[in-house]
């Protein structure tokens, strides 16, 4: 069984600016829903997200070098995709990392992405970077269900988000989206949560359109008025956590998910 070491990359020095406090990644699939034995693409993308251009730009190809990305099966399984990802451009910073994946169990899947890596950008910072996306995986398009979703079950990160609603079946125009901050396994209140629509750029220092604040319980919720793919990201700033390499950690989570207007499937 994996382990939170098996996630996290080896720690060590970068001092290019290519993955800086200010960006992200996200992972994404090419669709929510695919039929048992086909394929589904799932790509590994980096964003500026952090420093207020909070989009869906690329911003850049993060190196595979201090990368994991696991694909969770509903069953368990987990599955290394990290080497099996290619790039989309010749250009070593451009595009983005994708892999098409061959799927055969039925159900909700999972791929997750994580990082950590100490960065200096005129003071030595660790940045942890965790990223998630899901779909579902039916033997027939026309009556899909979902048995075990997996979807609340927290992967032992050191800060990730946790969708508190199915990624499937109750993702959907006015409905709302739930989700809860996880810092070291504990709710985390008063951390700003973004849930970006792709093609919309958030404005200024706080966007209440489209962003909110945990409460008390680590939850953040927001309800979609269109229907389209949305990056959900949070940030955190833990001065505490520091040692003789970096003088703090910086803490970065996203989930994607793809908002349906409206949906036909649904749980057993």
């Amino acid at each position: 069984m994996p382990t939170l070491q098996h996630f996290l990359a080896p720690l060590c020095i970068l001092m290019v600016p290519c993955l800086g406090s200010a960006h992200d990644v996200w992972l994404q699939t090419d669709s929510p829903v695919v039929r048992t034995g086909e394929n589904v693409q799932v790509d590994l993308r980096l964003g500026n997200h952090g420093n207020h251009h909070r989009d869906f730009k690329l911003a850049g190809r993060v190196s595979l070098d201090w990368v994991s990305v696991e694909h969770r099966a509903p069953d368990g399984t987990r599955t290394d995709l990290r080497n099996d990802l290619f790039a989309t451009a010749s250009a070593e910073k451009e595009g983005y990392w994708t892999t098409p994946i061959a799927v055969s169990q039925p159900g909700v899947h999972c791929v997750i992405e994580s990082l950590q890596r100490v960065m200096n950008h005129g003071r030595p910072v660790r940045g942890v970077r965790t990223a998630k996306t899901y779909f579902l995986v039916a033997d027939s398009l026309d009556s899909a269900s979902i048995d075990h979703p997996i979807h609340s079950q927290p992967d032992g990160l050191p800060f990730e988000l946790v969708l508190l609603n199915c990624p499937i079946s109750e993702t959907m125009v006015g409905q709302p989206i739930t989700v809860m901050v996880l810092h070291h396994g504990k709710p985390l209140p008063d951390v700003v949560v973004s849930f970006i629509p792709e093609g919309q750029e958030l404005s200024g220092e706080f966007d209440p359109e489209y962003e909110r604040r945990s409460d008390d319980r680590g939850h953040a919720r927001f309800v979609p008025r269109v229907g389209r793919r949305y990056l959900i990201v949070a940030h955190h700033k833990a001065d505490d956590e520091r040692s003789d390499e970096y003088d703090y950690t910086s803490y970065a989570s996203t989930i994607t998910l793809q908002v349906a207007n409206q949906t036909p499937w649904a749980r057993k």
